[in-house]
């Protein structure tokens, strides 16, 4: 049986860990204190994410809370630890409870249909240089008809094939306030 030989090697890891938390450090001391919820993933979370055969992936997401009728501001960090430029690369946003759901496709299909769904960036994507990050920022229309309480927020992070089938990266969910 052959054994497939790591994506990446120690001094990678290492070298992207370091990285990833520096700018993570970043995203946190650029938001509004106070204002903003922000998540930035750990050093254990990026080295699982490191083993997976997809990259780029999602190192940090921040967001506040808003009002019905008001607009979500929501931000999202991706990362490419890989020797090459990521092209064709989207984050599409929606809210529904598919974060649990380990399927991609019906993952994708858990919408809460009241909210926008929402793609960045505009046509051919993000092209992200080997070992950069990009941000991309949404503004989520929330109806007016809605319910005061919190919902799930969800990231998918895909490459696109203009002619083919496209590549499942990553993901993430964020809880906002609609107070």
């Amino acid at each position: 049986m052959a054994t497939e030989k790591p994506k990446f090697s120690s001094a990678d890891v290492k070298k992207h860990t370091a990285r990833i938390q520096e700018l993570g450090e970043e995203a946190k001391k650029a938001r509004k204190k106070g204002e903003e919820n922000v998540t930035v993933i750990t050093p254990e979370e990026i080295v699982a994410k490191l083993k997976r055969v997809n990259s780029p992936f999602i190192y940090f997401q921040s967001w506040g809370s808003t009002t019905p009728g008001g607009t979500l501001s929501y931000s999202v960090g991706i990362y490419n630890p890989d020797p090459t430029q990521a092209i064709w690369t989207f984050a599409h946003v929606w809210v529904g409870s598919g974060n649990v759901d380990p399927v991609t496709g019906t993952f994708l299909l858990n919408v809460d249909a009241r909210f926008p769904r929402l793609t960045q960036p505009d046509f051919a994507g993000m092209t992200i240089a080997p070992g950069a990050s990009v941000t991309q920022n949404f503004q989520i229309k929330v109806p007016a008809t809605v319910e005061k309480t919190n919902y799930l927020g969800n990231t998918c992070l895909m490459a696109l094939n203009w002619h083919d089938i496209g590549t499942y990266l990553d993901r993430s969910v964020f809880v906002f306030k609609v107070a």
